[in-house]
């Protein structure tokens, strides 16, 4: 290895070059901050079923090939350890009630018994349970196949089930990134199994007894899969921790999150070359890299992990692993007598990894210079920098200022409120009176804005009921007060949202003033981002002193969502396009476009209706809101052409909405569309 003085200075380039590559600690910081503030708008109002955001991600690290997964718990269920009183547990009234039971196989998995049968409304939960005996127990084969059969009937794709998990592969989700969903329940209880990790002795104070004690208090979960080493998986469900994972990985230090991220990406590596050269890549798991982090963090000293050893701590858990792997013994970090190799490493197996890991850990720093993760290697940076290229790890103060940014805004706008429960007006209110930051204060108002928007769409669906105009009037009035704050925040969806109330209530030279201002202005659209967006962002808005609330409201835009609870708010030519999934999702400025054709239409004006529709055929071709992202926008070209008696160019949009390649297709109504245009064309000749 280098001599002391050349390892301590690649160390420091390494450190700025994650930096760079998989941000800095600011970054990562702001990051899990926005997963927990989008934790909590997605639960808000939720009885029955909560989501916990897992894997990379969540964790705070945004780099291609990061997870972006969930977990699902089920709240009308609880389990409960062997020795816990079901008397004293409280808020089960009307739960389904489990008890952990020893499954014969190795720690960590068990049986649930069915102790009390509460409100099945679930559908998963009611065709899983299976009598044994005397006794009634819940399958997790059952289950998790009853899961992944309703994804696949709700996408109308064939789901993949990975483990415990359902996986949605990219062109089923809303992000293009494939996404795994995992069905738990809840234990409020700490599984006696895992008592040693709660005694361990641990000499270096890692993790604390503060923390030690909110995981405890946290419990666990129980997901549906068995032990794949036991000869009746059948019945077995593993005890995950997987919020208590979370809660570590958030409070460890920014050089030991390198670490993590270093070591994820040798795994990469690992995985890549064993599936090359032997066939199979998941010998070993992202969980257990995890699981020698954690350890590692455990033998070591604070003071050990500095930026100038980040590449000796980086050796130090690729000699963890290799010694694991010689053991063919990998212990689960809260339950340490679990092997998490058994079944795996092996035999065969075994010596392949050893080799893989050996020959890693001999070429030094030169394991940095291998795979393809990155469009070029760690190590290659390493070597530019050491020659001069400095600007690849040093960031401009508005470069920074700009990834900050991009960070906040796009991650604030991308949640979408479904939900306007009083408790998340009380919460959000809440974080805008304690802010204490440009940050906060922009996600709290930002978020306070929009659930008070989405309130208003929920407002304008009650004016059919309503008993007479007066009532309508108030409806309608008040609708349009909680919509307008919003508008102010940004154009999109904010003022577009504001824009078609107008339109709805027939106000169309209003309407056509706030699409005008959508059309005529230049906006990052945070959907996808085009060539060129974010250098121009940087010039005209960073190192200025903009605080992120005018940013977003000079600067930003989102897609324009409309879900079938507020279909009233929705344009009638769109309604086909509301699925039952989920929302039709629109980008802005063919939706204000497309919203101008429509008032031009009605109007009458069909000089300035046409110049709507040429717009929209430019717009066709916009490499970030065109036909290459949105097939929507050949659906609403297609709406345009049939409203002025164009059926063959209609019909040529809708079949090329159907052939574009891009995400979401499952929910394209066009096929039922060309069926309706054939038939109409068939019924007039």
């Amino acid at each position: 290895m280098s001599d002391q003085g050349e390892l301590y200075g690649d160390s420091w380039i390494l450190h700025y070059i994650l930096n760079r590559m998989m941000g800095n600690q600011e970054m990562v910081a702001i990051r899990r901050k926005l997963t927990l503030v989008r934790e909590h708008i997605d639960n808000a109002g939720k009885d029955n079923v909560h989501m916990i955001r897992t894997g990379s991600r969540a964790e705070g690290a945004s780099v291609n090939g990061s997870d972006d997964d969930r977990m699902l718990i089920d709240n009308e269920v609880v389990v409960i350890c062997p020795e816990q009183d079901i008397s004293t547990t409280p808020d089960i009234a009307d739960k389904t009630v489990f008890i952990m039971r020893d499954a014969h196989s190795r720690p960590g998995y068990v049986h649930l018994e069915l102790i009390k049968g509460g409100h099945c409304s679930c559908k998963h939960l009611c065709e899983s349970i299976v009598p044994v005996g005397d006794l009634m127990f819940i399958s997790s084969e059952m289950y998790r196949r009853s899961f992944t059969d309703e994804y696949s009937n709700l996408f109308q794709f064939t789901a993949d089930a990975t483990g415990p998990a359902t996986t949605l592969v990219n062109e089923h989700t809303r992000t293009g990134r494939d996404m795994d969903f995992v069905s738990a329940f809840i234990c409020s209880s700490w599984p006696r199994e895992a008592d040693e990790w709660v005694n361990r002795p641990r000499l270096h104070e890692w993790p604390g007894k503060c923390l030690i004690d909110q995981i405890v208090h946290d419990g666990c979960y129980l997901v549906p899969v068995g032990d794949k080493t036991s000869p009746d998986p059948f019945l077995q469900w593993r005890i995950s921790f997987v919020t208590a994972e979370r809660k570590l990985i958030h409070s460890i230090g920014h050089v030991q999150f390198q670490v993590y991220c270093l070591i994820k990406y040798l795994k990469k590596q690992i995985s890549t070359r064993l599936k090359q050269i032997y066939g199979d890549a998941d010998i070993v798991s992202s969980y257990v890299i995890k699981t020698v982090l954690f350890y590692a963090l455990e033998f070591t000293p604070l003071s050990f992990w500095q930026e100038k050893n980040l590449f000796l701590c980086l050796m130090l858990c690729l000699n963890i692993l290799i010694t694991w792997v010689n053991a063919a013994f990998c212990p689960n970090y809260f339950i340490n007598t679990n092997n998490m190799f058994l079944g795996k490493v092996h035999g065969e197996n075994q010596q392949k990894l050893l080799h893989i890991l050996e020959d890693l850990h001999n070429m030094t720093w030169g394991c940095l210079s291998i795979g393809t993760f990155f469009k070029q290697s760690i190590g290659e940076y390493i070597r530019r920098v050491k020659h001069g290229a400095w600007e690849l790890v040093l960031a401009t103060p508005a470069r920074l200022e700009r990834e900050y940014d991009l960070n906040i805004i796009q991650g604030t706008m991308t949640i979408n409120v479904t939900a306007t429960h009083h408790k998340l007006f009380k919460d959000l209110g809440n974080l805008l009176c304690k802010s204490e930051s440009d940050m906060d204060e922009y996600v709290a108002y930002y978020h306070m804005t929009r659930a008070l928007s989405r309130k208003g769409m929920e407002t304008f669906e009650k004016q059919l009921p309503s008993r007479g105009n007066k009532d309508k009037y108030n409806c309608l009035r008040k609708s349009k007060k909680t919509m307008t704050p919003f508008a102010s925040v940004c154009s999109s969806p904010g003022l577009l949202t504001l824009a078609t109330y107008h339109y709805q209530t027939g106000n169309y030279n209003k309407t056509l003033e706030m699409c005008g201002y959508v059309i005529s202005s230049w906006r990052v659209c945070v959907d996808h981002l085009d060539d060129g967006d974010e250098d121009r962002y940087e010039h005209l808005y960073c190192g200025r002193g903009y605080n992120l609330l005018y940013k977003c409201q000079q600067a930003w835009v989102t897609s324009v969502k409309f879900s079938e609870t507020c279909r009233l708010m929705c344009p009638s030519q769109l309604h086909p396009e509301l699925p039952l999934t989920g929302n039709c999702i629109i980008p802005p400025r063919p939706y204000a476009i497309f919203l101008s054709f429509l008032c031009y239409y009605d109007l009458g004006d069909t000089r300035r209706r046409d110049a709507a529709l040429t717009q929209l055929q430019t717009v066709k071709n916009d490499r970030s809101q065109g036909v290459s992202k949105w097939w929507i926008v050949h659906n609403i070209l297609g709406i345009c052409y049939e409203m002025i008696g164009d059926k063959v160019r209609a019909l040529r949009e809708y079949t090329e909405s159907l052939g574009a390649k891009v995400p979401l297709q499952y929910l394209n109504p066009a096929k039922a569309r060309i069926q309706q245009l054939k038939q109409s064309h068939y019924m007039e000749n």
